[in-house]
């Protein structure tokens, strides 16, 4: 069995009492910190036979746990292109936008996932895994898992808010 890193964002922060909760409900292989803005994070160091498995293990035991819930996975993939060269470290946002535009490079440039106005966000596990094998770049690779258990759990977020649990359900299962 694999042991898989990766972080889970919460709701809010635990009081003493569900923190403790959490820890008996499964999470004494992770750590609870504060991040900025009063985020707070949970970051894991869990056994799985895949990242989803152990991903979905942690999200199952802070459900355990009234009025906690996940609210995100990993760094959060959707990135700018800027953010993209911040996370790089060896390119510049230009760069990047050469790549993007097919100036530059082979071609294929992931899509954006979103474009408004003067704006598109992109997913940093696409964008790593392209420059990785298309471009040479030494970065290590990103596990997709991440990126697609984040949108999942903020996409259950969205519908938790608008009472649509059971249509995002019932969606799910039929492109499933």
């Amino acid at each position: 069995m694999t042991t898989w890193d990766f972080r889970v964002t919460l709701n809010r922060a635990p009081t003493d009492e569900e923190a403790d909760a959490l820890y008996e409900a499964g999470l004494d292989d992770c750590t609870i910190s504060g991040g900025k803005e009063g985020s707070t994070y949970v970051s894991c160091h869990r056994e799985g036979e895949s990242l989803l498995e152990a991903i979905t293990s942690v999200l199952i035991q802070v459900r355990t746990v009234p009025g906690l819930w996940v609210v995100a996975v990993g760094q959060g993939d959707g990135v700018t292109l800027g953010d993209a060269a911040r996370r790089h470290g060896g390119r510049t946002q230009a760069s990047l936008r050469q790549l993007s535009a097919g100036q530059r490079g082979p071609g294929g440039f992931p899509a954006p996932l979103i474009e408004a106005d003067n704006i598109s966000i992109y997913s940093w596990a696409e964008i790593a895994e392209w420059l990785r094998t298309r471009m040479g770049d030494d970065i290590p690779p990103e596990n997709p898992d991440i990126a697609l258990a984040d949108a999942l759990v903020r996409l259950s977020c969205r519908a938790r808010a608008a009472h649509r649990e059971d249509g995002l359900r019932h969606l799910f299962e039929a492109v499933a």
